[in-house]
């Protein structure tokens, strides 16, 4: 059945619309918590260990314990029980210790093709900043990067260094193709270590298409063959334009690694 929306707060069962947390919780005063989102596609979620992981490790770099991995999955299980088409999965663990799973029908909008650049100058490596790359609830700055880019007449932000590397979008991933190799940001480099990214890099060697870990300035976007964007809920889409830089050529790889994924996410390969 299609996804009806839904949500679990600490076990107890509930309409999307009435899941509420208390204004005093760490999670709504201060976005204090980490917090995960997993595709489901023909009702089951995509690499749920590798994002339970991903959890526990974001709350471990902001100092917070381990959320209850078996109550989770109860929590998680409960609200996939019904669900054999489409959907999107979250959880969300507070400061507070709040444990909230939500589930919705998977957002409806027009794919990314233009990407203003913003900086993002929170987005630092962790040696300079231990919390670094930990996906956690305070994403106030990554949303005002996606307005300012709005109002600058394209369909959302890619985040670049201080320095002028080419970092990620708010909630995607970026990578880009030169000479046929797939190329992409480490984590070491303070993003989010995507489970987008790393699927795609995994997808591409099955493919045949060399991969390797880079940075590229925004001035040198103009040189790469295409670029293209991926999240949990998004499929591969190839951009075509990037601040100035246009991308009008054909996109093979992104192509390739679009179907791929789409047949991953469904259990066709």
């Amino acid at each position: 059945m299609t996804a009806e929306a839904a949500a679990v707060v600490d076990g107890v069962p509930t309409t999307l619309a009435e899941a509420a947390l208390a204004v005093t919780d760490a999670g709504v005063a201060r976005g204090d918590g980490a917090f995960e989102t997993i595709g489901v596609w023909d009702g089951a979620p995509f690499r749920l260990d590798a994002h339970l992981a991903r959890l526990d490790a974001s709350l471990g770099k902001i100092l917070l314990p381990p959320a209850d991995a078996g109550l989770l999955r109860e929590d998680l299980a409960r609200l996939l029980e019904p669900v054999t088409g489409d959907a999107a999965l979250r959880c969300y663990v507070t400061a507070s210790g709040t444990r909230v799973a939500t589930l919705s029908p998977q957002p409806q909008r027009a794919p990314l093709r233009h990407l203003v650049p913003q900086y993002a100058p929170w987005v630092v490596p962790p040696e300079a900043y231990a919390p670094a790359g930990a996906k956690t609830m305070s994403y106030g700055p990554n949303m005002t990067a996606t307005r300012a880019a709005q109002r600058a007449g394209g369909d959302d932000a890619l985040l670049v260094s201080a320095d002028g590397a080419v970092l990620e979008g708010p909630t995607f991933c970026v990578m880009w193709v030169i000479d046929g190799v797939l190329c992409g940001v480490s984590p070491e480099r303070g993003i989010v270590d995507s489970i987008s990214r790393r699927s795609l890099l995994d997808l591409a060697r099955e493919e045949g298409v060399p991969t390797r870990a880079a940075e590229i300035e925004l001035a040198d976007l103009g040189t790469v063959d295409e670029v293209l964007v991926c999240s949990s809920v998004r499929p591969v889409t190839a951009l075509r334009q990037v601040g100035e830089h246009r991308f009008d050529g054909p996109t093979p790889i992104a192509d390739a690694l679009a179907r791929a994924l789409e047949d991953a996410r469904r259990g066709r390969r």
